[in-house]
């Protein structure tokens, strides 16, 4: 147990928790909580404390002066680090680490791309098995490339992720390095009791996003008969186990007017978020006859939007491209859920990489939060948390997936993540800023709408009209038309 007795002319302190160092070529000096994924960008002061909390460093001595002391104050106030005997060293994983590469946040990962379900708008076409799956040893491979390049955090994803039998070994590994596994999506079919304990046996928590199109209608978006049932247990085990739950739903024709009753569902089950979305032109969903129109999306979105803010907000929300918000944050959080005591740490603190915990819902893309300029970056999600594809292949998004692009983007099995994250065509993608997209849109230059939509999503652009620097028109339609300004309309004024 560490201590400071009275009469100590030393003073020695180390970090504690999750806590660890690392830094990249373009952030060199973070503080990072691979627990909880808390992340401390810090001043050279800062640093300096930090560094020194290692059990063999006097605070007492020449090297300090009385502001380091205080800055080793707040950190042991905060939980960050605390005092213990001299020789009471950190373990290495905690010791500063500089990767050679940009700060890389996370990594969305298909782990398999095999799957127990035929859905109808698979991007990934998992029922044909397109993808594959690689052996546990070359799994391994990519994670000792995620440790070299300070990955923080992995999603795990497929195809199905638990038809992998080695998935907990999966965990496991990356819990021996320290990266955090901050969610796991899947059908919920093949979740037992067993995995559960395993998961938490390691000391995790993380979210489960589960698939569900609605009451009534999953059966027939997922392609097999006799799953509806058994997804809303996998619900209710999960709850049970008090594991976060968000819940994705394919918006369609099929089920647009079953989307209500599904709500109620929702808020019956205690999910902490609901996720709806037309799906992507790919995969399986080229060339559909089912899909639904942007006016009866947007009819069927704001009559949930009103339903939502009469309920008090029960859950997170994203509808479409129109809104999205969150449940009313908990009292003594800043409107992105920190607490005073974790803003007291010298240097600004990233937003933590968990759901956000604002205390109202926002329109989708709206101008005051994001406000596009010509030098934004074009999309700040794929410059954080590229997509890993069964077969190596790394992506920016999961909207590349079977995109005329794919063919030209790294592959993990023959290059290493570091290189590829620093200079690629994936690199090029990820640097575009707006700028790039209106020197090839004029139209773009004029438009008072600019900063609202920042021209939309090169993913979706892509899809809609094969070229990656057009302007999305999806994007372009739901500003024009009036969608956005309908939709904060209803929010601010729901009655």
């Amino acid at each position: 147990m560490c201590f400071r007795e009275d009469d100590m002319s030393e003073r020695h302190a180390k970090l504690t928790g999750g806590w660890m160092l690392r830094g990249w070529s373009n952030t060199p000096k973070t503080l990072v909580n691979w627990l909880n994924g808390d992340q401390r960008e810090l001043k050279t002061m800062g640093f300096y404390v930090a560094e020194s909390c290692d059990g063999q460093t006097d605070f007492e001595s020449l090297a300090f002066l009385p502001k380091h002391g205080g800055m080793l104050d707040l950190l042991i106030a905060e939980g960050i680090a605390e005092e213990c005997p001299e020789g009471d060293a950190i373990e290495p994983w905690r010791r500063y680490r500089e990767a050679d590469n940009p700060r890389l946040a996370a990594i969305h990962w298909c782990v398999t791309g095999l799957c127990n379900m035929n859905c109808r708008h698979c991007y990934m076409e998992a029922p044909s098995g397109r993808y594959g799956q690689l052996p546990f040893e070359t799994m391994a491979g990519l994670v000792e490339q995620f440790e070299r390049a300070n990955v923080l955090d992995v999603s795990l994803t497929g195809g199905e992720p638990f038809l992998r039998r080695d998935l907990v070994d999966i965990i496991q590994l990356l819990t021996q390095k320290k990266i955090r596994l901050s969610q796991i999506f899947t059908t919920g079919l093949l979740i037992t009791d067993r995995h559960l304990e395993k998961i938490q046996s390691i000391g995790l928590r993380p979210a489960f996003q589960l698939s569900f199109d609605g009451l009534g209608t999953h059966d027939q978006m997922r392609g097999i008969s006799g799953t509806e049932p058994r997804v809303i247990d996998a619900i209710r085990q999960l709850r049970a186990a008090r594991f976060p739950v968000t819940v994705a739903t394919a918006m369609d024709t099929v089920n647009l007017d079953r989307l209500a009753d599904t709500y109620e569902l929702m808020k019956k089950l205690d999910v902490q978020a609901w996720r709806i979305a037309a799906p992507q032109a790919t995969g399986n969903w080229r060339g559909t006859t089912t899909a639904a129109s942007l006016d009866e999306q947007a009819k069927t979105c704001a009559s949930l939007l009103k339903r939502w803010v009469e309920d008090g907000q029960p859950f997170g929300i994203q509808l479409g491209g129109f809104f999205q918000g969150s449940r009313p944050r908990e009292a003594g959080t800043d409107p992105e859920g920190r607490s005073a005591s974790e803003k007291a740490a010298n240097g600004r603190a990233r937003k933590p990489s968990r759901p956000s915990t604002a205390r109202r819902g926002r329109l989708a893309d709206p101008p005051d939060r994001l406000g596009f300029t010509p030098d934004s970056y074009d999309c700040g999600a794929c410059r954080e948390k590229p997509n890993l594809l069964p077969d190596g292949t790394l992506v920016p998004c999961p909207g590349y997936v079977d995109s005329i692009v794919q063919a030209r983007m790294p592959n993990l099995l023959r290059e290493d993540l570091s290189k590829v994250w620093t200079r690629s065509y994936l690199r090029e993608i990820t640097d575009l800023r707006k700028k790039d997209l209106l020197s090839r849109n004029p139209e773009c230059v004029a438009c008072e709408l600019f900063k609202e939509c920042g021209m939309g999503c090169r993913a979706m652009a892509l899809t809609e009209t094969g070229n990656l620097m057009a302007k999305d028109p999806l994007a372009c339609e739901l500003s024009k038309k009036g969608y956005k300004q309908r939709f904060r309309d209803i929010y601010t004024r729901p009655n």
